[in-house]
């Protein structure tokens, strides 16, 4: 599956493509591509959903590439959150 979000950072408007590598009982990845890099994210969101924890915050993080950008990446978790939601 694959998508593409849009954030603004900067008062700049930064297009990626999200494809969905994996996906578990417990964790699903997905590769972040922009226009010069990718990094995988990972989180918990079969597990929670499974559970029936319906308020239980997702954990995403970093698993592969080097991207360190808490602004960012927390505003790249959110889009790929409300995506899947509407998905």
């Amino acid at each position: 599956m694959q998508f593409t979000i849009t954030i603004k950072h900067d008062r700049k408007s930064i297009r990626l493509l999200i494809e969905r590598l994996e996906a578990t009982d417990s964790i699903e990845k997905y590769r972040v591509k922009a226009r010069n890099q990718s990094f995988v994210l990972q989180s918990n969101r079969p597990l929670i959903r499974g559970k029936g924890l319906k308020h239980f915050p997702i954990t995403w993080k970093v698993v592969e590439g080097g991207y360190h950008h808490p602004s960012i990446l927390e505003q790249i978790t959110k889009a790929v959150e409300a995506k899947i939601k509407e998905l």
